[in-house]
């Protein structure tokens, strides 16, 4: 995923503190023109890209947007706008990255795919400080379903009933990849939230807390994981989820 935010550096200093990622900086001296490039143990997870427009007014809107791997972005830029979705930035070849598209949903949410260069990393279960897992919380799960079932061919199964989250999982190569979550409120906004791997989610969301983020959701016991919802200093929210050893083999 990438991070959209006012302010590169506040970020990178956060999630190196909290997550111990590290960085390395492409383009030219110009925040505006940069990519940097985060990764978690040398390996590359994601990248912060400034965007102005990520500080309206007080409230910071930087986010995490989330990018799905697809065999064919032509055919999942068509699937979307078919769908009733919009291109935010149509389909550009970006060097070692591949090909990637971003686009807005029906209800506005704004996710992008890519057809990864040196193709897909093999499934499994992320180490501690990586991505972990990824919800869509939605004010219509049914018809998100639809539009993500056709951009991306995902399969969709319900989550069983005596949980804490109310939705579906999503489907692809035989492995649940991502959730579609209802939401509780209709203020809430809707969004992709991408989850983190940590050792401890108490510890992390109070070294959240410490590096100048914010703790939106204290850690709560679901199932199999612990997970707290936490928030960087430009006010993107992003999951935490500790998860026994066991469970994280693939």
């Amino acid at each position: 995923g990438d991070l959209v935010t006012s302010d590169v550096a506040a970020a990178a200093d956060f999630y190196g503190k909290v997550f111990g990622w590290t960085f390395e900086t492409y383009g030219g001296s110009d925040d505006r023109d940069t990519y940097t490039l985060a990764l978690a143990d040398g390996l590359p997870i994601g990248g912060l890209v400034f965007d102005q427009r990520a500080m309206k007014g007080k409230t910071p809107s930087a986010r995490w947007v989330g990018l799905i791997s697809v065999a064919d972005v032509k055919a999942s830029t068509a699937a979307v706008t078919a769908g009733g979705g919009q291109v935010v930035y149509a389909p550009v070849m970006l060097g070692e990255r591949g090909e990637t598209a971003v686009f807005r949903d029906p209800e506005g949410v704004v996710f992008g795919v890519v057809n990864s260069k040196s193709g897909d990393r093999p499934d499994y279960a992320g180490e501690v400080n990586e991505w972990y897992w990824v919800d869509l919380w939605t004010s219509d799960v049914e018809k998100a379903a639809t539009f993500y079932r056709a951009v991306v061919g995902y399969q969709t199964v319900p989550i069983a009933d005596d949980g804490p989250r109310s939705g579906l999982n999503l489907l692809s190569g035989g492995f649940v990849r991502a959730g579609i979550m209802q939401k509780n409120s209709k203020k809430s906004t809707s969004t992709w939230l991408p989850y983190i791997r940590v050792a401890d989610a108490k510890s992390s969301a109070e070294a959240a807390k410490a590096a100048g983020g914010k703790v939106l959701l204290a850690p709560i016991a679901m199932d199999r994981a612990t997970v707290a919802i936490i928030a960087d200093p430009t006010g993107a929210p992003v999951g935490i989820v500790q998860v026994p050893a066991p469970e994280a083999q693939p």
